[in-house]
C-alpha cells in the first residue's frame, strides 16, 4: 500500500535578536498573576527573539530552498506546493497566498499551488493531513513542498497570555513511498464556537469614531472568552485528539519515543509533560528560551533540530502535536 514521507525538514530563522524584556516593554505587557498562579512575564521562559525586516514570503523561499538542496530534489520534480503560514502578510487579499510566489521564484513548472491556512499554529498538521489525501489519490502528485514562513509586526510580537513569536520559515519536502519518516496518520479536532477567540480585526471591524492604524493588523485576544472556553479543555482536547490517533493505529503512548510540542512557555511545557506523565528527555524544550514561538513552523523547526541533536534516530516513532487559533487540535504519529 502507498504511503507518504517527509524527506527533508528544514528552517530558516533571521540572525538578528531582539530581548523580550525590550518587546514586553515596547508593547506595554501588563504584569500580574494569571490562573494558576503563573505570572506571563515571570514565568515565560524566552530570552530573546528572532526579528527581521524581510517579507515572510523570503523567509520562506529560504526554508525552501534549504528542504529542496537537503532532499536532493529539483525544481522539476515538484508537483505541489503548499503554503500552510497560519497568517498570510506580504498582502492582505482574498485569494493570495506565498504559494504561487514561491512557485514562481523556485521555478517548479510542473507544480501546482495552494494553500492550507485555517488551523492558526495546527495549520501543519492541516497540510500534511490534506497534501497526504491529495498524493495518494491521484497518481500524478509524487512529490510536494509545503512551506511557512511568518513575520509578526514590530509592535505586535506578544500574543498575551500565550507566548512571544519570532520571525522565521520553515518547509518540508514530501514524497510518495519515500523510506524515511513514514507519515502514519495525521488526526485533528476543531471546535467552531472558538473561531474568534484570536484575531486580527481588520479595516471592517473598526470601532465608531476609530481611527486607522496599524494595530487592526495586529492580533488580539478575546480574555474572557479564552479563559472561560480554552483553558478549561486544552489539555484534554490534546489528550483526546492523541488517543484518537493511537487507537486507529493500535498503539499506545508507551509505543510513542520522542514528542515534539510548540514552543509556547516553560509553564505551558510543564503542564504537558505533567498532564500526560512524560519526562523533559522524551519532549523537545531546549528551543524555547532563544527563539520563542515560530508558530506554525514550530513542528517542522523542533523536529528537526532534534533529528541533528540525535535524538530522535531512524526507527523511532514520534508523536508531533499542536493547537492553534482557528481553533483546532491535532497530532501526527511520524515512524523516522
Amino acid at each position: 500500500m502507498d504511503h507518504v514521507g517527509i524527506l527533508s525538514e528544514a528552517f530558516y530563522l533571521p540572525p538578528d535578536k531582539k530581548r523580550v524584556e525590550d518587546v514586553f516593554r515596547d508593547e506595554s505587557v501588563p504584569f500580574g498573576t494569571l490562573s494558576k498562579n503563573i505570572d506571563f512575564q515571570r514565568d515565560i521562559g524566552i530570552e530573546d527573539i528572532h526579528v527581521t525586516d524581510e517579507l515572510p514570503s523570503e523567509l520562506a523561499l529560504k526554508a525552501a530552498r534549504r528542504a529542496m538542496d537537503q532532499a536532493g530534489v529539483s525544481a522539476e520534480e515538484i508537483d505541489l506546493v503548499v503554503d500552510f503560514t497560519s497568517i498570510p502578510e506580504d498582502y492582505v487579499g482574498p485569494t493570495w497566498s506565498a504559494a504561487g510566489l514561491v512557485q514562481h521564484e523556485l521555478g517548479l513548472v510542473n507544480a501546482f499551488s495552494t494553500a492550507v491556512n485555517t488551523g492558526g499554529c495546527a495549520s501543519y498538521h492541516l497540510a500534511l493531513k490534506s497534501v497526504m489525501a491529495l498524493m495518494l489519490a491521484d497518481d500524478d502528485v509524487e512529490t510536494a513542498l509545503l512551506f511557512a514562513g511568518d513575520r509578526t509586526p514590530d509592535l505586535n510580537k506578544t500574543y498575551y497570555p500565550i507566548t512571544v513569536a519570532s520571525d522565521g520559515g520553515s518547509a518540508l519536502i514530501l514524497r510518495k513511498n519515500a523510506d524515511r519518516a513514514r507519515i502514519l496518520e495525521v488526526e485533528t479536532i476543531s471546535i467552531g464556537r472558538l473561531h474568534d477567540v484570536w484575531y486580527v480585526p481588520g479595516l471592517q471591524n473598526r470601532k465608531p469614531n476609530e481611527e486607522v492604524s496599524e494595530k487592526l493588523l495586529h492580533m488580539y485576544a478575546k480574555m474572557d472568552k479564552f479563559n472561560e472556553g480554552v483553558i478549561p479543555i486544552n489539555f484534554r482536547m490534546f489528550g483526546k485528539v492523541m488517543d484518537r490517533l493511537l487507537k486507529k493505529l493500535d498503539l499506545t503512548h508507551e509505543d510513542v519515543d520522542y514528542y515534539i510540542y510548540p514552543t509556547f512557555s516553560t509553564w505551558d511545557q510543564a503542564y504537558f509533560m505533567k498532564k500526560f506523565g512524560l519526562t523533559p528527555d522524551k519532549v523537545y524544550t531546549s528551543a524555547l528560551k532563544h527563539r520563542g514561538h515560530v508558530q506554525e513552523s514550530d513542528m517542522v523547526i523542533n523536529y528537526a533540530e532534534a533529528v541533528e541533536q540525535g535524538l530522535i534516530r531512524p526507527g523511532h516513532t514520534v508523536m508531533v502535536v499542536s493547537n492553534g487559533a482557528g481553533f483546532a487540535w491535532s497530532a501526527a504519529l511520524i515512524r523516522h
